[in-house]
């Protein structure tokens, strides 16, 4: 699949921008006067949109076409992340009212997740296309490990450039969907014309893809609870200030994403395991490693833990993508991949929303949390692959 590279190319971009902010988001709601789970419920209404559109998306790229939607969803991307850019660099100057910071945060945030959406499902469904079944995880693999290096790259632009102001992060960073626009426009296939039928339309239950739904639920649930409440808890757990905070959780996350990366590499160069069996070796260890979090006493202790769950993460996630391929018809590749991506944002709405409320409760239990759903799939998993 000659189409690889720009397809990794702008994951690694589109990925990126969305780690930037991340890196930055603890500060900008304490700088801004907002709450914790105000940050819940602004990454949660985003993952509203990711939950509604990811299918629509898919759906609509299998009548017109992969690169259609893609381009056109990186340039929604690019122009939402531009209006977050600029009212944060406002707000830092000149404080308005919380509740219009809080408006207009989700606003962009909900805008930034409706075009988002589209980008992860109709990759995989590119993927699906072109790749035979053997060889599926593996590919998808090395798009997980493109979206590993946007996870290093990401922070390293948040968590570097903040001590120039924390709206610089967002300029950068909003500038790497319009260059993956180029990209797609210059270097993807022209879409081929695709004829719409009157095929049965995959349903959101469809039995064939309940466990990847179950295990992509759960990986951007763990992934989101992460992002949300990392930041907060390295303010509470170090006692150091925000933009130190913000160096912190950059370099945490950039290293996480360094494992995020090397374990998918090893996913992609070992072809001939079952997805089944990735599924549950990952499990495992992001079992073992959000547990470890919520007893670490030093920023290493942090870091290890992390950097644990995030190996069995990067096991997961090709794991249910291969699955959610090798289960459907063609004609469903895209609204399955959907569907899938759907589950993901359905994490988003209910991870923050939930995490940020049992942070308050006690700094640790989030991560205790995120443990017992891995847990859980590690059970479903084992059960299903003996039954295999």
């Amino acid at each position: 699949m000659k189409e690889i590279k720009p397809l990794m190319l702008i994951t690694i971009l589109c990925a990126s921008s969305m780690m930037a902010f991340l890196a930055v988001v603890g500060p900008i709601i304490r700088e801004l006067k907002l709450q914790e789970w105000h940050a819940g419920l602004m990454v949660a209404l985003a993952g509203v949109a990711w939950f509604i559109l990811s299918r629509f998306w898919g759906k609509k790229s299998d009548f017109y076409g992969r690169k259609n939607i893609l381009v056109f969803a990186s340039i929604g991307f690019f122009f939402s992340y531009l209006l977050l850019a600029l009212f944060v660099n406002y707000a830092i100057i000149t404080p308005p009212t919380i509740i219009l910071s809080l408006s207009i945060l989700i606003f962009t945030r909900v805008m930034i997740g409706v075009f988002y959406s589209a980008i992860p499902p109709v990759s995989n469904a590119l993927i699906a296309d072109k790749v035979e079944i053997k060889k599926r995880t593996s590919y998808m693999a090395s798009l997980g490990a493109a979206n590993g290096i946007g996870m290093v790259l990401g922070p390293i632009i948040g968590g570097a450039l903040a001590i120039y102001g924390l709206a610089v992060p967002l300029y950068v960073a909003a500038i790497l969907p319009l260059l993956a626009v180029f990209i797609l426009i210059i270097f993807l296939e022209p879409n081929k014309k695709i004829e719409k039928t009157e095929t049965s339309v995959l349903k959101f239950f469809d039995k064939r893809i309940r466990i990847p739904m179950l295990a992509s639920f759960f990986t951007m649930f763990c992934i989101v609870t992460s992002q949300v409440c990392l930041g907060f808890y390295i303010l509470d757990k170090f006692n150091i200030s925000s933009i130190d905070a913000a160096k912190v959780t950059g370099y945490i996350l950039a290293i996480t994403g360094i494992v995020f990366i090397i374990t998918q590499i090893i996913v992609s160069k070992l072809k001939n395991i079952n997805p089944y069996s990735w599924l549950l070796i990952g499990s495992i260890l992001t079992t073992i490693g959000y547990f470890f979090i919520s007893f670490i006493s030093t920023k290493i202790e942090l870091t290890l833990g992390l950097a644990i769950g995030v190996a069995g993460l990067g096991m997961v996630m090709p794991a249910f993508m291969a699955i959610t391929a090798n289960s459907v018809e063609a004609h469903e590749q895209g609204v399955a991949a959907g569907t899938v991506s759907a589950s993901q944002g359905l994490g988003i709405i209910i991870g923050p929303l939930f995490s940020t409320i049992l942070y308050e409760i006690n700094p640790t239990y989030p991560f205790l949390f995120s443990a017992f759903l891995f847990s859980v799939l590690t059970i479903i998993a084992f059960l299903y692959k003996k039954g295999l």
